[in-house]
């Protein structure tokens, strides 16, 4: 046994030795087990074992003491907590014992936390509750709740778009700003004496073309045949000029980012007065637009482009499945001159991308249909039709010209830029290009070279979806106040100003355009305004994301057994991720539940064994097997030649 002495030396050792250890700020990264990370400011992760991660949330701001594990490995002590920013969670009312706790959405936090009696309010157990942070685990790991509201339990209709509002802050933004009837006789009034000071366009035959249950129309399109091409106008919904900047409007739709389409409601950025109604292209009716025209060569290059605040008048509103008759048969308010011209302007614009730029492959839409009690009753499954990609072209056409207004005039974007593929991928492509491509070789860091080589890939003869492990690898777009390239898009500039009712920087870019039109002093955007902008557009994705998925589960668990197909559209190392071709339900194969082996390439993202190999855009029939309702993901089983054959004349195929 140690005398008090000894105990001293060793304790005033281990003090020295920490003193002289690095120490570093870092932010507090969680993971589904018990441990976590700290990820260092240089991009470093160290290691913090179950103990130091109980201290800590993740999303902390810490400083951290630096060491090396006994498997060499950097591993963290957390020193001090220099801000910690979680406030709410949402989870599961639990009780253990006689203790009764929250477990947390594993989204933001995996571990339970205690609800001290007088803190529980009317919550019991089971149900889902929001929850206010009231005590840090820093001191002693025990950190504290109280509950703010209960959201509902599993048999509450649509409990899932009212987590998933709470999880990322957006239940305060459900119901409409107040005070709406005085403001909306002002808009009202505003709009009659703006019309008459603007441009006249309404004589040109501008109609809409969107699903047949929009309300909120941003965009109105028509076109004419000139000696050079065509011409076509590109109306867009002016928003701006009854929102400014720094208003109570526009801080709620800074903070929304967009507008938010869950499966049993419309989320709106703006006022439903205004987004449906006074500034929504609806058909016989005059409104505000900012108008593009542009001048299109037979080649489908722009060879001019000009922008005006106008007053126009949409003559109808087209559904995209209607389209193709009204082409041919005409319909009342339709100019079939001026569908005809937008064909082939679509025609064009389409041909000149494929040359010249990188279009992305055409996939289907499903809606979620809802039942009375806020379950998935059906999916409807919605292919892409010819109206969708004329709406399309018109759209990047004119997004490409808003993007070149910006730089001309030195304006602080918003740009859309994209960086092409993620850092931990370009070792890969570069090894694809050297075993795929031959003698061709590109510069993947530049955007030409990126271009070129998804170009390459397309044409590459191989049995491997190239162009597939390429997309899977590329980073996600962001937004900058500097010009910059769109990789993805293949594109030397871009931006987004088309949906300035439901974009948040749509709506900036209108501003930055009506400034200069006016001769008035434009914004100027700093990069944390972008950052901002930016989580507010993850948050929503989630939210929305989460919801489907959690609705996708509960369907699903109603149909363990059932058999269908699908493509594959995801592989790691524990499998494959199958999206299926009727439904668009996503569901995991966990290969390890497989008799064989399997090995997986990182590179060409395969999975194989003896006998078989899978891959992207691969079709495979697989059976439901179950949920895992903590990760709230699907499960899926390969199937034998029995159940495909089955399958096959079950479908007629």
């Amino acid at each position: 046994m140690l005398n008090s002495d000894a105990l001293n030396q060793l304790r005033q050792l281990k003090q020295g030795i920490q003193e002289t250890n690095p120490r570093h700020e870092a932010t507090i990264k969680g993971s589904m087990g018990r441990f976590g990370f700290a990820v260092l400011d240089d991009g470093r992760e160290a290691f913090l074992i179950p103990d130091e991660m109980a201290k800590v949330f993740p999303g902390d701001r810490v400083r951290v003491v630096l060491s090396k594990d006994e498997r060499d490995r950097d591993t963290a002590t957390i020193e001090k907590v220099l801000r910690s920013e979680l406030r709410y969670i949402v989870g599961r009312y639990v009780v253990r014992g006689k203790g009764h706790f929250v477990e947390a959405d594993p989204g933001q936090l995996n571990r339970r936390i205690f609800l001290p009696p007088k803190a529980r309010k009317d919550a019991t157990e089971g149900d889902y509750i929001l929850c206010r942070i009231t005590r840090h685990p820093f001191e002693d790991q025990k950190p504290q709740a109280e509950v703010v509201r209960v959201i509902g339990r599993d048999d509450t209709p649509h409990v899932e778009t009212e987590y998933a509002l709470s999880k990322h802050g957006l239940a305060a933004f459900v119901k409409q700003p107040k005070g709406l009837d005085k403001l909306e006789s002002g808009w009202r009034a505003h709009l009659q004496k703006a019309l008459g000071r603007r441009e006249d366009l309404r004589h040109l035959p501008f109609v809409t073309i969107d699903s047949a249950s929009t309300r909120d129309m941003d965009d109105a399109l028509c076109a004419e045949t000139t000696d050079n091409g065509w011409r076509l106008h590109v109306a867009i919904a002016d928003p701006a000029e009854f929102v400014p900047a720094g208003s109570e409007l526009d801080e709620r739709a800074r903070h929304l980012g967009s507008s938010w389409y869950f499966p049993d409601r419309t989320l709106p950025m703006l006022p439903e007065v205004l987004a449906n109604d006074l500034c929504s292209l609806v058909p016989g009716e005059d409104r505000l637009a900012l108008v593009m025209t542009l001048d299109i060569s037979p080649e489908g290059q722009i060879t001019d482009f000009s922008l005006r605040e106008a007053a126009i008048h949409s003559r109808a509103k087209l559904a995209y499945s209607d389209v193709a008759g009204l082409m041919a048969d005409g319909g009342e308010g339709v100019d079939q001159d001026s569908l005809r011209a937008l064909e082939a302007v679509r025609k064009t614009l389409g041909q000149y991308r494929d040359l010249n730029a990188l279009v992305a492959e055409d996939r289907s839409d499903f809606r979620l249909i809802l039942n009375e009690k806020g379950r998935i009753d059906h999916i409807e499954k919605r292919d892409s039709l010819d109206a969708h990609n004329l709406v399309e072209e018109a759209m990047i056409a004119a997004n490409r010209c808003a993007a070149r207004f910006l730089r001309t005039h030195k304006l602080s974007g918003p740009f859309v830029t994209h960086s092409g593929f993620r850092p931990e991928r370009l070792a890969a492509m570069t090894r694809i290009m050297t075993e795929q491509l031959g003698d061709q070789t590109f510069d993947l860091t530049d955007w030409k070279g990126f271009r070129a080589f998804m170009q390459a890939l397309d044409s590459a003869e191989s049995d491997l979806p190239l162009r597939s492990i390429a997309t899977r690898s590329l980073a996600r777009g962001s937004l900058s106040t500097e010009a910059a390239p769109h990789f993805g898009m293949g594109l030397a500039l871009y931006t987004t100003f088309t949906s300035p009712i439901r974009k948040y920087n749509d709506l900036l870019v209108h501003r930055q355009i009506k400034a200069v039109l006016n001769n008035q002093k434009p914004l100027r955007l700093r990069d944390k305004d972008c950052e901002y902008l930016q989580d507010a557009l993850r948050a929503g994705r989630q939210a929305v994301n989460e919801t489907e998925q959690w609705l996708k589960c509960r369907y699903m668990a109603d149909q363990i057994g059932a058999l269908g197909r699908g493509q594959i559209v995801h592989v790691n190392g524990a499998g494959f991720q199958v999206r299926l071709e009727n439904t668009g339900v996503e569901g995991f194969v966990h290969l390890g539940e497989e008799e064989e082996k399997f090995s997986f390439d990182p590179v060409y993202l395969t999975q194989t064994s003896a006998t078989r190999r899978y891959m992207l855009d691969q079709t495979v029939t697989v059976e439901v097997a179950g949920v895992d309702w903590e990760r709230r993901q699907v499960k899926f089983r390969l199937t034998d030649d029995r159940a495909n054959a089955l399958l096959d004349a079950f479908s007629g195929a």
